[in-house]
């Protein structure tokens, strides 16, 4: 290549990245749209079996996976209107193929455009043929539970979790004594999956079930049940089948539809009881997931409040729904409705027990599986402790011989020696040895965390933010470009 040659294409680069930086719409007329033919919009794949975004951890092999996929496909979009992505890479929510969280983490990532999260499957033998008899009186699918039935009682559930803030939660119903439903998702919003052991969520999913709470299913990563396949809806219900037997031995016989969408016609009720489900809905949301701000969450309490005082104790009860993805809701609502029900004469429940299902119900075993038999322990009811001598701290500090775990001041050590619960505590630099730290920061599938980077809640590849969508554009082209100078 002639140094005339090379220097028009920097120029050209140089352009482009200007434009992407100051709007969208030079970005747009850029990049030329790929021709509409079936056999164009679906490049050939790139034979990579057993490939695993997740796995990918040298900067070198995702560049080339990278490479070779532009070749085929130089704008580097996917979706509806341009196809798949090149064979081992994701197809994101704004429409580009990558290989990172952001683009691989489902609900988000388009699973008929790439691979995702979605895709990935929990180790162990397969639940599906394990028999699922309908016993009991509470109905199964199709039919749907709105409500309970014993009166006085009240059933506070928890979807898309555990996250970093469900440790927290369960300190506080440990307080109160108060059991609760948690519907727990297998590998939403890039955490990992649940089951994996160098991830916190398998402990304290053990956790929930010594301290009393019912465990139940909200799919394996959160995709809208009526908007799939009848296929990939039967692969979310049982991957997390796996997951959640993976821990328990057990798997559950509840569950909640992701958006509670679960619509007449799609066949959805019919195959969530042919697989021996009870779909659960709730008698009122609280909104927490719209709320999530010191200045926005009395929003949810008026809510809850308006509910419960409109009824009584004596005749009525109340199954409500809640998400501990949230820090509002972990610690401020929540104590709010424990304290209130307490006041107006309910009692905290689980949705089984409010139903009056016996505890035997709950779950399936599996009795081909003896994974859970061979475990060495099992967590204590309580956060983790570390087997150095630590005292709790009482300041705030951490580190050394003091830990966050059991602390007011949050559970997760940062790397300036400060106890927390933010992401700044419990992400990039925590210490392991004085409080938990997560491996990702999971955000809530139904509302994503603010400060998720990334998030619905924040700017992401769908806003019409110029600057990262630009960046994304031109980093496909500018690799592009390297491929052509190579050739």
């Amino acid at each position: 290549m002639h140094l005339h040659q090379l220097l028009a294409i920097l120029i050209t680069l140089a352009g482009l990245a200007y434009s992407c930086i100051h709007g969208p719409t030079e970005l747009n007329n850029a990049i030329e749209e790929p021709a509409t033919s079936q056999d164009q919009l679906q490049p050939e794949p790139v034979p990579m079996p057993g490939f695993d975004p997740v796995d990918v951890e040298d900067q070198s092999q995702r560049l080339h996976l990278q490479l070779r996929g532009i070749t085929q496909q130089p704008n580097y979009q996917c979706g509806p209107k341009y196809g798949t992505c090149p064979s081992g890479t994701c197809c994101s929510s704004a429409g580009f193929c990558g290989t990172t969280t952001a683009h691989c983490r489902s609900p988000d990532c388009m699973l008929d455009y790439g691979l995702c999260d979605t895709h990935r499957s929990p180790k162990g033998p397969l639940t599906k043929d394990i028999p699922r008899p309908h016993i009991g009186r509470v109905p199964y699918g199709p039919q749907e539970i709105r409500s309970c039935t014993v009166p006085g009682t009240i059933a506070l559930t928890f979807d898309d979790g555990p996250t970093r803030y469900t440790g927290d939660l369960l300190d506080l119903l440990d307080r109160y004594d108060a059991p609760a439903t948690f519907f727990i998702t297998g590998i939403n919003n890039g955490k990992g999956p649940i089951d994996d052991p160098s991830l916190p969520w398998a402990d304290l999913i053990e956790r929930m079930t010594i301290s009393g709470h019912q465990i139940a299913s909200h799919t394996w990563s959160h995709e809208d049940l009526s908007k799939i396949t009848a296929e990939q809806r039967q692969d979310q219900m049982l991957k997390n089948e796996v997951a959640i037997r993976n821990i328990l031995g057990s798997f559950p016989t509840y569950m909640r539809p992701p958006y509670s969408s679960c619509v007449p016609g799609s066949g959805c009720r019919e195959a969530l009881g042919d697989l021996g489900y009870h779909i659960v809905l709730y008698d009122f949301d609280t909104d927490d997931y719209k709320n999530d701000s010191p200045n926005l969450i009395q929003l949810s309490k008026d809510i809850f409040d308006r509910f419960l005082n409109a009824g009584n104790s004596k005749t009525n009860s109340w199954l409500i729904i809640a998400h501990d993805a949230h820090e509002q809701t972990v610690h401020n609502l929540t104590e709010h409705m424990l304290k209130t029900s307490a006041r107006l004469g309910y009692r905290p429940v689980t949705v089984g027990d409010c139903l009056r299902d016996p505890r035997d119900n709950w779950y399936r075993a599996d009795s081909s599986w003896t994974g859970h038999q061979n475990k060495k322990k099992s967590p204590q009811k309580g956060p983790k402790k570390s087997n150095a001598p630590q005292q709790i701290s009482v300041d705030g500090t951490c580190g050394a011989n003091y830990t966050c775990l059991g602390s007011r001041f949050g559970i997760c050590c940062s790397s300036k020696n400060l106890c927390g619960n933010t992401t700044s505590h419990c992400g990039h630099g925590c210490k392991k040895e004085a409080g938990y730290c997560a491996v990702h920061v999971p955000s809530n599938g139904d509302a994503w965390d603010p400060l998720s980077p990334g998030s619905k809640g924040a700017k992401s590849e769908a806003d019409s933010n110029g600057r990262v969508v630009g960046t994304a554009a031109v980093t496909s082209l500018v690799l592009a470009l390297i491929v052509a100078m190579w050739m």
